[in-house]
């Protein structure tokens, strides 16, 4: 469970808000164990040095949960208009980032509004400065090596869920839909669900 939630925790912030809620529950379990335990075998000292380790976990992500979604252009300044007469003032975007939280599977609506602006006008920007608004093409990969590669995956990681797993398939060079990655884990699942009553 420590693993897991410190995989979670590596994983910030492209995780799924119920994986963090479970490994907090998870971790709030273990440290209620750790500071009511009377083992003659551990000395004080060796339970203190595990009740930090589980609080140093719980920590960024009690942070996470606790913190709520920016407002709407939190963070985005504007330049001067360039027109002699004045007018509404030009959003200074991050392109470089919007092209990056696009590239991770994020549509482009939720990159706009995560940079406090609507799509068009991120459209506007991209256009402007020569950039395409294409979505990555998706990896050409069969369905049996992607059950492969996610079921190691689930191995290391057996509570991950989609979101968790795309990210971990992103970080290999493997860009896929989230439905095919859900239908995936389904298929993993169940074979585990066969393997374990054979």
């Amino acid at each position: 469970m420590v693993r897991d939630a410190q995989f979670i925790v590596d994983s910030l912030p492209n995780v799924e808000m119920f994986s963090v809620e479970r490994a907090l529950r998870q971790l709030h379990a273990i440290h209620l164990v750790l500071i009511n335990l009377e083992d003659a075998w551990l000395n004080q000292e060796d339970i203190n040095h595990l009740i930090q380790y589980v609080l140093d976990i719980s920590r960024p992500l009690q942070t996470f949960y606790d913190t709520p979604p920016p407002p709407r252009n939190i963070g985005t300044s504007t330049m001067p208009s360039g027109s002699p007469f004045g007018g509404r003032p030009q959003y200074d975007l991050d392109l470089t980032e919007a092209l990056r939280l696009h590239s991770m599977g994020n549509s482009w609506v939720n990159v706009s509004e995560a940079m406090g602006v609507t799509r068009s006008t991120m459209y506007n920007h991209l256009d402007a400065a020569g950039l395409s608004t294409a979505r990555q093409p998706f990896t050409n990969i069969t369905d049996d090596e992607l059950d492969e590669i996610v079921s190691l995956i689930s191995l290391d990681h057996p509570f991950a869920g989609s979101a968790i797993v795309m990210g971990h398939l992103e970080g290999k060079g493997i860009h896929l839909s989230s439905e095919r990655v859900q239908e995936c884990l389904k298929r993993v699942d169940a074979l585990g669900v066969l393997v374990r009553w054979v």
